[in-house]
């Protein structure tokens, strides 16, 4: 971060770099409650980050019970379909809009997956 803010106005390095600390901590979280609270955050500041995100993150951890593992993703659904603006997020962020694995697939690519 240091090194940004030697050609970038702080205030822009923090919000671009605030989404990187949110995913580490999301990815490091060590309670169930902890993801949600986690996703809310990063939902404040990202508001197009798709529940799909903490399901990658949760399934990638070891030593979840898959029963837990279920509620907590089915939390962040919830959390994030409440934050929902006429189906839409209220604003996309500049990074989730760009992740490509969490893109639905176009085109044939669409017809593969199905």
């Amino acid at each position: 971060m240091n090194t940004f803010k030697l050609c970038f106005a702080q205030q822009k390095v923090e919000s671009r770099v605030r989404i990187l600390t949110d995913l580490r901590e999301l990815a490091s979280a060590e309670s169930l409650d902890t993801f949600t609270l986690i996703y809310t955050n990063i939902l404040e500041h990202q508001p197009d980050c798709p529940p799909e995100v903490v399901e990658k993150l949760v399934a990638l951890r070891e030593g979840i019970p898959s029963k837990d593992a279920k509620e907590v993703v089915q939390e962040c659904k919830e959390i994030y379909e409440n934050s929902l603006v006429d189906g839409n997020p209220p604003k996309t962020g500049f990074v989730f809009g760009k992740v490509k694995c969490l893109q639905a697939p176009k085109g044939i690519w669409r017809k593969l997956a199905q």
